[in-house]
C-alpha cells in the first residue's frame, strides 16, 4: 500500500528543510534526526502536510503520531501526491515514507 507512513516522511523532510524550529513551536514532540528523510521529494510535502494535519497530527516531526496514523494518511495524500509527483515520485515518497517509519520512529 503506498504512503503507509508518509506522515513520517513529511515530518522528516520538514525538518530537513530547517522548520524545526516553527514545528516544535506549534506542538512540542521529540525531535526527529532520520537522514532519510533529506531524500523525500519536494513534490509530495505540501499533500503530506494537509494530510498529516487532517489526521491529527500537528507537528510534523512527531513519527510517533504520524506513524500511528499511517493509515489515515495514506487515504488522504496518495491521489494528492500521485498528481504532485507522478508515478515514479509517488513510488519513492511511498518507500521512504515506510522505510522512516520502520527505522527512525522513536
Amino acid at each position: 500500500m503506498l504512503f503507509l507512513n508518509s506522515a513520517l516522511v513529511l515530518a522528516a523532510s520538514a525538518m530537513a528543510r530547517g522548520i524545526t524550529e516553527a514545528a516544535s513551536e506549534i506542538t512540542p514532540a521529540p525531535i526527529v534526526n532520520c537522514p532519510l528523510t533529506n531524500s523525500i521529494p519536494a513534490c509530495g510535502i505540501g499533500c503530506l502536510m494537509s494530510a498529516g494535519n487532517a489526521a491529527g497530527c500537528f507537528n510534523p516531526l512527531d513519527l510517533a503520531c504520524q506513524c500511528k496514523a499511517a493509515t489515515k494518511i495514506h487515504s488522504l495524500a496518495s491521489s494528492c501526491v500521485a498528481k504532485s509527483c507522478g508515478a515514479a515520485g509517488a513510488s519513492t515518497v511511498d518507500s521512504l515514507a515506510v522505510a522512516i517509519c520502520s527505522q527512525c520512529e522513536a
